[in-house]
């Protein structure tokens, strides 16, 4: 048996024990993803590699602890009402022109995933709030499951925190740096267009904008209404000064979250009890961390038993318009079975390895626009079915993902024209 085929075989073997642990046990995916790695590790006949599993275990660490502080600072601005006085402003300034309300929208959906690198976070923050704002503006209960789902994937691209970008970039053992440009403006264009496809139909041409107030609650800060801003001012003002002043001390993302969520409590005169609300933040969130150490273990097997070799090689040599086929189509439709994050480490960081012509930080950006996407595919379809619970639509998740079809080429095709075009790009920008 030669190599090649032997090390196919190891591969066939972990996709074949995901799919059991996932498909037939029902095992979350972040277990699915360890025991596929225990079955590979196992036909290698490297037993159960303690070490492997352990270096494995902290490969994404820093990224799962992201998660966590990124999701408390939100969790913060939910519970003190700080994301409905942001909604309520929008509205009073824009209710006379609704195809801006609509835009603006979709990017409140888009904010707290664009600074906690979570979708489903997104969804779960503001998506119920939108929802229903979308629907006394004259939206169908279709339009705005889809409005809102379609949000929740441009919250896993948008900068700062991409973390189908940063998986991309660590698998390249290069920093996650100078995505921000290229991230804003996949996201904007995106974001632009899928609003207006959705709303600008069935949007009323007279919203009742005190009516619609009537129905946002809103909370109490000390320093008035900047105490509402606060929060959100300073850890997008930490973001910006680590790229306006580079040589100043680094705090880390964590860091900066974890400051925003002090001052979230400083300014917010309402009680309750912040351990509470970490460790039900934590629950929430938990999954997805775990995710992270799951991919983790899997990516030590897979380069120990030579199968990212394999995956690498295979594209290194395939012809380059077959190679783009793959990216468009193999992306979305594996991380319908194991995760944007799972895909982003196992295929597209071999695909990018094989993109090394292109200009990498826009190739990755394109990348991590196809793994966003598969955060709608079936079966684990987690913003998704995120975006089906907030807006409790009772209809068919197939229903769902033909009102999503016009977005959903768009933003694959926004993504491999990316990587396609990423050193033309990286010329112009």
């Amino acid at each position: 048996m030669s190599q090649e085929l032997y090390t196919f075989l190891l591969l066939l073997a972990m996709l074949g024990g995901f799919g059991v642990a996932f498909g037939i046990f029902k095992m979350p995916a972040p277990l699915s993803l360890a025991f596929s790695a225990l079955v590979g590790a196992l036909a290698a006949g490297l037993g159960i590699p303690v070490r492997h599993i352990l270096e494995g275990t902290f490969g994404f660490f820093d990224i799962a602890v992201i998660v966590l502080t990124a999701a408390i600072f939100i969790e913060v601005q939910k519970r003190s009402l700080g994301l409905n006085t942001l909604v309520r402003d929008i509205i009073r300034v824009f209710h006379r022109i609704p195809f801006l309300l609509l835009i603006v929208l979709m990017f409140v959906v888009i904010l707290p995933g664009a600074l906690a690198g979570s979708g489903t976070a997104a969804v779960m923050a503001v998506g119920g709030l939108v929802a229903s704002i979308l629907g006394r503006v004259g939206l169908s209960h279709l339009s705005i499951t889809a409005f809102i789902g379609m949000g929740g994937i441009l919250a896993l691209l948008a900068p700062p925190i991409n973390l189908p970008a940063m998986i991309i970039a660590s698998g390249l053992n290069m920093p996650y740096a100078g995505f921000f440009g290229p991230l804003l403006v996949l996201t904007i264009f995106l974001g632009v267009v899928s609003a207006l496809y959705y709303g600008l139909r069935e949007v009323d041409k007279r919203i009742d904008s005190d009516h619609l107030l009537s129905q946002i609650s809103s909370g109490n800060f000390r320093l008035g209404r900047l105490g509402a801003y606060l929060p959100l001012i300073v850890v997008i003002g930490l973001f910006a000064l680590q790229r306006l002043a580079p040589r100043l001390p680094d705090p880390g993302i964590p860091m900066i979250f974890v400051i925003g969520t002090i001052v979230g409590m400083a300014v917010n005169t309402e009680k309750f009890n912040f351990l509470e609300l970490v460790r039900s933040t934590i629950r929430r969130t938990g999954p997805v961390a775990a995710i992270f150490v799951a991919v983790g273990i899997l990516v030590q097997i897979m380069v120990t038993t030579g199968v990212r070799g394999l995956i690498v090689i295979e594209s290194t040599t395939a012809p380059l318009i077959l190679l783009y086929v793959a990216v468009a189509l193999l992306i979305p439709a594996m991380g319908g079975v194991m995760g944007t994050y799972g895909v982003a480490s196992i295929f597209a960081i071999p695909f990018m390895m094989a993109l090394l012509a292109q200009d990498v930080i826009f190739a990755i950006a394109g990348l991590s626009v196809l793994c966003c996407l598969a955060s709608l595919t079936p079966p684990t379809a987690i913003v998704g079915r995120a975006a089906v619970l907030v807006s409790e639509w009772e209809g068919t998740y197939a229903a769902f993902l033909r009102a999503s079809a016009v977005p959903w080429a768009i933003v694959c095709a926004s993504g491999i024209l990316t990587v396609i075009m990423a050193n033309w790009l990286r010329a112009v920008f």
